[in-house]
């Protein structure tokens, strides 16, 4: 029954955790067209699940505890990705989005073409690229605080059913968001999509450096 327990709560808290706002703002300026989107957050869930399961297990194995310190630095380097991302992204959409004039016989018509978008990863680097950024993100924020939960389980067994738990629906939720968001990208809006998600990146990104720089000045 505990490891049953255990289970279900690390499966409920891993899917809130991968719709984090962090998250979401990291795995949609990585994701650019329909084709490999699943993987691409899914590999952003496995980078992410490594370094809890890893530091949850030693906690609970051997008392250790994460310095605060550790924690702050990683989400540092978390806000500073995102906005480089954000700005990325933003700039590409601008830069694809262009007027063209054509002539249609009947009249001088112009309207706006919007090419497909690119922010200048492969997808192998898009892939390694949500896998690192997951890895980050298992270090900072709430990730510590999933790391820190582990280490109240009583015994490896329920800290493993737990950290199982939670993996997996991390994993699978951000697959299944990062492919739906790959299909929305596919689509006439595109653009406005991205230069959304691109701006969302930026000031989420803004936020944590801001909160970062506020803790250390204290």
């Amino acid at each position: 029954m505990v490891f049953a327990s255990a289970l279900a709560a690390g499966a409920v808290l891993g899917i809130r955790h991968a719709l984090e706002a962090d998250h979401l703002a990291a795995v949609t300026t990585l994701v650019d067209s329909r084709d490999r989107s699943g993987y691409v957050g899914a590999l952003w869930g496995v980078g992410h699940s490594l370094p809890i399961a890893g530091l949850g297990l030693l906690f609970v194995a051997f008392g250790v505890r994460l310095p605060a310190s550790v924690t702050r630095f990683f989400e540092f380097v978390v806000g500073f990705v995102l906005l480089f991302l954000g700005i990325q992204l933003s700039w590409a959409a601008v830069r694809r989005a262009r007027v063209q004039s054509h002539d249609h016989g009947d009249g001088h018509h112009s309207h706006l073409q919007i090419r497909s978008l690119s922010v200048g990863l492969t997808h192998s680097h898009r892939e390694e690229s949500s896998f690192l950024i997951g890895v980050l993100h298992g270090f900072a924020g709430s990730g510590a605080l999933v790391i820190a939960l582990v280490s109240t389980a009583p015994t490896i067994s329920t800290a493993l059913s737990f950290l199982g738990g939670f993996s997996v629906l991390s994993i699978v939720t951000m697959a299944l968001v990062s492919t739906l968001w790959g299909r929305l990208v596919g689509t006439r809006f595109t653009i406005y999509l991205k230069g959304t998600a691109g701006a969302v990146s930026i000031c989420v990104g803004v936020l944590l450096l801001t909160e970062q720089i506020g803790l250390g000045l204290l």
